[in-house]
């Protein structure tokens, strides 16, 4: 006979709770509203979302004059609508560090813009094509065509370098406290179709992990990447065969979980996912599906939960999930001209 105590530990997990003292894991985080704000209000011309992040009080998007691209501004976005646009040229990266403060980068020169102060800038020896901040907001990770380099955010001075091995190009970046990871489109020979891939440097900028994230594919496609709070990568890919729309999770330098993402016929170009890695939100739209944002679990591929944020078909681009809500940019088709959109989900 089972004693009391083993009992009462098996009661305990059919209830949902993870130990004789845990409490039940609460359920993904869901949304049912959604406020749509018109993001081209910022300028008479319009604008084009370059870029979308998160910060401690909302999300943050850069954009950029649809009739002179070189003026770009900052502006909040949140449930309320647009806040108070500056403008911050020449941005092309927008990075928010946990003290609010924003990081624009942009062709050899970083501007700091702290909540409610005056922007600086500082040079960079980087033009960067890909960007991302450490947890702490005290190094930036920046990529060009050659080459992964540290940065200190507060003077834009090179700590390190890495070059890139030939055939390699980065799509996206993401850091951790570890590092930074970087998803790749490797050329791995001229007689070779390029293949999505995730590489991992140390803080020092020693690589400790390669994979291939569609070994079953002759050919994968990079577009998203994420990580969770402990640096599991989470990325989107394109590839062939019965599952060519996938999301991956790489996890100590080793593939854990594909899976097919339903209800699409593209691929999400960006996703957020949750801090604790059990889901990811992942913009969808395509030919005769829903236009929306799906939760998957990342555990088992379920589809959880779906929002609809377009009647008919939409296009989508960044992602930022914030402790209020869940911003997507993008834009519905319809028979009115495009606008650049703001999905706020809570």
């Amino acid at each position: 006979m089972p004693s009391r105590s083993a009992t009462l530990v098996a009661l305990l997990a059919l209830a949902g709770c993870t130990g004789v003292e845990g409490t039940p894991t609460p359920p993904p985080r869901s949304f049912s509203e959604v406020v749509t704000i018109d993001l081209d209000a910022v300028s008479p011309a319009g604008v084009d979302v370059l870029d979308l992040a998160a910060g401690p009080d909302g999300a943050l998007a850069l954009l950029a004059d649809t009739a002179d691209p070189s003026v770009t501004y900052l502006a909040p976005v949140d449930a309320d609508g647009v806040g108070d646009a500056r403008r911050v040229d020449g941005g092309r990266h927008l990075l928010v560090a946990p003290d609010g403060t924003a990081l624009v980068v942009g062709p050899g020169a970083l501007t700091r813009v702290p909540p409610g102060g005056e922007p600086s800038v500082v040079p960079i020896d980087v033009d960067a094509t890909a960007a991302a901040l450490s947890p702490d907001g005290r190094r930036l990770y920046l990529a060009d065509e050659r080459s992964v380099a540290a940065v200190a955010a507060a003077t834009g001075e090179t700590a390190g370098t890495v070059d890139l091995d030939d055939g390699l190009t980065v799509q996206s970046l993401a850091a951790s406290d570890d590092g930074v990871t970087a998803l790749l489109s490797d050329a791995r020979a001229a007689d070779l179709a390029d293949v999505a891939a995730l590489v991992t440097w140390d803080d020092r900028l020693r690589e400790t992990a390669r994979v291939e994230l569609a070994p079953d594919q002759p050919a994968s496609v990079p577009f998203g990447l994420r990580l969770d709070e402990d640096g599991t990568a989470v990325a989107t890919l394109s590839a062939g065969g019965d599952e060519p729309f996938r999301v991956v999770v790489v996890e100590d330098g080793e593939v854990t979980a594909s899976h097919a993402i339903p209800g699409t016929d593209r691929t999400p170009a960006d996703l957020a996912v949750s801090p604790d890695g059990r889901v990811a939100y992942l913009p969808v739209a395509g030919f005769e599906v829903t236009s929306g944002v799906i939760t998957l679990d990342l555990d088992s591929g379920e589809q959880l939960d779906d929002v609809r944020l377009c009647d008919g078909q939409g296009t989508f681009g960044r992602v930022a999930l914030g402790k209020e809500a869940l911003v997507v940019v993008g834009s519905c088709i319809s028979s009115d001209a495009p606008s650049s959109t703001a999905f706020v989900l809570r």
